[in-house]
Order: structure tokens, then sequence, then C-alpha cells
């Protein structure tokens, strides 16, 4: 018998609710798995796999006919050959106390606040479209199974709204219960580590139905059919563990020493390894099947168990689908709460010379993961129907991968000063828009093919000869390029010198303990500060 929409329900209801234990006793308990906790935090880095893993990898593959998704190539690549570079960042962000990725951009280059406000915007650009994957996802999956409202439907009816609104509240009850954002999240870890484990589990399963299959006639097992912008997605995914807030958060803040990378370097490519095993074939399978009656081959995952009449294992891959949405959402919007409140309002209330804050920091926290959150739902009902997620999933990539160079002159070249980063910055960015436009705009797709001033290698089809390749590749390359070049050629003028990094101790032990007792008690400050503390 199919599943019932209550069954359904408390599945998923029930999951979150032992992930939640899960992390209450790992904040109450600080010493279990002490010994492991090289490998607990591994895992916890498939917070990686979001919802985009169930569902967007498949199509992917069905596209290109690759086993293992463009992005876990470039990711796996990095934590392969490039664990230096991750290690190096682990360090300078413990020594800068850096809660989040625009902490540790603004500590390196001078602890300048117009870059951190910068870098959480350009965050927030990208990151949104992320999430409204997730709910998109959820969405999708759960009116596969006939319940609730589509985006069409009116907004009280939209089933992506009260998965919004879920999320939210997780994230409030997961991460906004301190004012202090210095400690680590020991609870947050364990809970994604659980999550890392349900996931691969539910996929391998998946991958055990389609081997119980008959043969998929080889005529479907396509050669690639268009597979232009899989340099791009290799390139996405390794830089995806520098800018992603979520993969930061759990990779860098949430590193309690840099010897862990060690361990992720070999374990959490293993993992992504083994949870891509299913993919290419489910979207075989799902081609062979579903190919001609136009079932989106984002839903493969579900929509071959029901087929089968394996129920309780579409259910299984549906709560894998969700608690893989939901530890994205949870971790995305915990660090960007912490980026909002830290880098946008803070500085307005500072201004305002208001006392004790720590209550108000948290109210900030929490209103700014539901702000966030209700975003992404409203991008998700404009997408509706209009996007493939793999599409949606590529697009917050490319957008997040502007900040490389900010996070690269972070790490190796500070001294190139914080301005030049923030033009290069808020250039690539507009390129990235700019080229992007046809994509995102289609209506004005016609009125930019003649380029500026009848320019054609200037409009975002034809970037200066690169028609040839896919619109991603193409925005991701002019971004970049352009990013880099006004940084160096700002960096070489007066105005970019100009926010070069301040000398360490520049600050007044006054000073920093009248902005810290605004935030933590008297007790902690006057341990952390000393002098100043009257």
């Amino acid at each position: 018998m199919a599943p019932s929409e209550l069954l359904i329900a408390l599945a998923g209801l029930a999951w979150l609710a032992v992930l939640f234990a899960v992390a209450r006793y790992g904040e109450r308990r600080p010493q279990v798995l002490a010994r492991h906790w090289h490998r607990v935090y591994a895992l916890s880095l498939g917070v990686h796999c979001t919802s985009w893993t169930f569902y967007g990898t498949v199509t992917q593959a069905e596209r290109s006919g690759w086993w293992l998704p463009p992005t876990f190539i470039g990711l796996i690549a990095l934590y392969l050959f490039g664990s230096g570079a991750l290690m190096r960042l682990v360090r300078l962000a413990h020594e800068a106390q850096a809660s989040s990725l625009a902490d540790f951009v603004a500590a390196r280059l001078g602890r300048h606040a117009g870059l951190a406000a910068l870098v959480t915007a350009v965050i927030v650009l990208g990151i949104v479209p992320y999430i409204a994957l997730q709910l998109k996802a959820v969405a999708m999956s759960a009116a596969l199974f006939g319940r609730g409202g589509g985006a069409g439907a009116p907004a009280w009816q939209d089933s992506a709204l009260y998965v919004a609104l879920a999320m939210a509240l997780f994230a409030m009850l997961f991460g906004t219960r301190r004012a202090s954002a210095a400690a680590h999240n020991r609870g947050l870890v364990l809970a994604l580590a659980c999550d890392a484990l349900f996931k691969l589990v539910a996929m391998l399963a998946l991958g055990a139905l389609v081997l119980s299959l008959p043969d998929v006639d080889a005529a479907v097992h396509a050669t690639p059919r268009d597979s232009r912008g899989f340099p791009a997605l290799i390139l996405l995914g390794a830089l995806a563990a520098f800018t992603l807030p979520h993969q930061f958060h759990a990779g860098v803040v949430e590193c309690r020493e840099v010897g862990h990378v060690r361990t992720a370097r070999w374990l959490f490519p293993l993992y992504l390894c083994l949870i891509a095993l299913p993919v290419l074939p489910l979207a075989q399978a799902g081609a062979a099947r579903f190919g001609a009656l136009n079932v989106s081959s984002d839903l493969y995952v579900l929509a071959l168990p029901l087929a089968q009449g394996q129920y309780g294992l579409a259910v299984f891959a549906f709560v894998g689908g969700l608690s893989a949405a939901t530890c994205m959402v949870v971790a995305a919007t915990l660090a960007l709460s912490l980026m909002i409140s830290n880098h946008w309002i803070a500085p307005l209330r500072l201004s305002a010379g208001a006392g004790d804050l720590r209550v108000a920091v948290l109210r900030q926290r929490r209103l700014a993961i539901l702000a966030v959150v209700l975003l992404a739902w409203l991008y998700s009902r404009l997408v509706a129907g209009s996007n493939a997620l793999a599409d949606i999933g590529a697009l917050s990539f490319s957008a997040l991968a502007g900040l490389m160079p900010a996070v690269l002159v972070a790490l190796y070249r500070p001294a190139l000063g914080a301005r030049a980063v923030s033009a290069g910055l808020v250039a690539g960015t507009l390129t990235w828009l700019y080229v992007l436009t046809p994509t995102l705009l289609p209506a004005l797709a016609p009125v930019l093919r003649e380029g500026p001033f009848g320019l054609a290698w200037l409009s975002p089809q034809q970037w200066f000869g690169l028609g040839g390749w896919s619109s991603l590749a193409r925005s991701l390359a002019a971004s970049l390029a352009v990013n880099v070049a006004v940084l160096l050629l700002a960096a070489r003028t007066r105005w970019g010198r100009g926010g070069a990094v301040a000398a360490p101790g520049a600050l007044a032990n006054r000073d920093l303990a009248g902005l810290a007792l605004r935030f933590l008690p008297r007790e902690r400050v006057a341990a952390l500060v000393g002098a100043g503390v009257g």
C-alpha cells in the first residue's frame, strides 16, 4: 500500500527529532567520541551532500553519462592534493578567531568592516538560490507522493513554505542558544556526522534496488549528451570548500585541530565516492523507465522505488533527502545569521551606543535565519518549473566562486589590501550578473545579443569570443578574470593601498573591553582582555 501523508510526515519528523537529540547529547556530553572526533569531523563534511546529491546529481549523470558528479571530482582532488591549503586556512582562521568566512577575510585584511559587509552580501546573493533548491527539492518530492500544493498554488497551500518555516525553527534551536560564537558547536558537528551516515545508507539502498532490476537496454546507456560545462563544475567543486558558507563552517570553523584535516583528506573523498556510486545507475534506470513519461530526472530516486512497489524504500529516500536539505539549511543559515548580525546589524547598534546586547544578538540571529529562509522560499516560487535542481545548484556555486580571489589574498597576500579586494569583488560580481542575465532573465536575451554600443563580442552570449562555452563556464571565467584584474590594478593605486592590513595591537585594550562587554559577561571579558574592564 502506498505510504500515507501521515506516515511520510511522521517519518520525516521522527528523523529530525533524532538529529536534534543527537545534537543536544553532543552538547551536554562534550567528551563523547573524543578519541574519534577526527572521524566525526570528517563525516560532518558530508553536509556538502545536500538534496542536490539525491536529486540534482542524477540529472547531471543523465545529461553527461559520468558516474561521479563533477563537483565531487573537484572536491576530491582538493582534499587529496590541496590539503596543505586547507590546513593553512584552518590554522589562520583559528588564529583570527573567525566564526565565518566574512570574519576570516576581514580579519586578515585589517578587520575592514566594509569588506566584511560586502562579503556577507555576496554570500547572501549566492546561497539564497541554494537554500531555495533545498526547499524546492523537498516540495517536489512530497508532491510525487501526492502531498501538498506546489509553487503554483496559493502561498498558504505551498508545502515549501511549511518546510521553510520548519527548517528555520530547526536552525534556531540548533545554533542560537548562546550569544558567543567563539565556542565549537559539538552538537551540530555530531548531528551532521549522523546525517552523513544516514544519507549514505539511503543512497546505497537505492543503488541496491537498481541492481535488482532487469538489465537496462544498452541503448539507454547513452554517451554524454552535453558535458560542455563539466570543467567549470569541477572547478566549482574544488572552490566549494572555501566559498560555501556551510562548508566553510563545517570544515574550518568547527575544526578543533588542524591535524583533523589529515583524516578528512582520505575519509571525506571516500565518503563522496561511496555516496555517488548509485547516481549513474539511477539515472540510467530512470531514463529507461520514465524517459517517455515526462517524469523529471530530478525525481528518479523516488519514482523508481515507487514504481517497483518498494514504498518503504521510497519513504527512506524521501527522509534522506529531507535530512540532507535540513542539515544544509541549518549550517548555512547559522553561518549567515552570524555574518548578518556581526557585519550588518551590529555596526548600526554599536553606533547607537546600546548597552548589554547579548539578548539582542540572539534575537537578531533568529530573525536573520527566518529572513534568509523566507527569501529562499520566495525565490523557489519565482523559479518554479523553470530550472532543474542541477542548474540552480550550479548557479549558486558560480556566484560564490567570486569570493575565491578574496580568500586567496587573505591566505597568502593580505598586504594587497581590503580596498583592492573589495573593488575586485564588486567588479567580478557585477560581471557575473551581466553574463548570466540571459539565463536569469530570458526576456532580456534578445536585447543584449547585440552587445553594448553594438559590440557583439561584449554581449553576455559572446563575451570576448567565449560563445562556444556554456553559460556557466562563460560567467565563471569572465567574473574571475575581471575580479582578479581589478583587484591587481587597484592594489597598485594609492587608494587601493589605503586599505592595507592594520598593525597588530592597533586597538587599545580599553576599546576592546568596552565593545566586548556588550556581548560577553564581565568575568569572561576580564579573562580575555584584562586591562580596561572597570
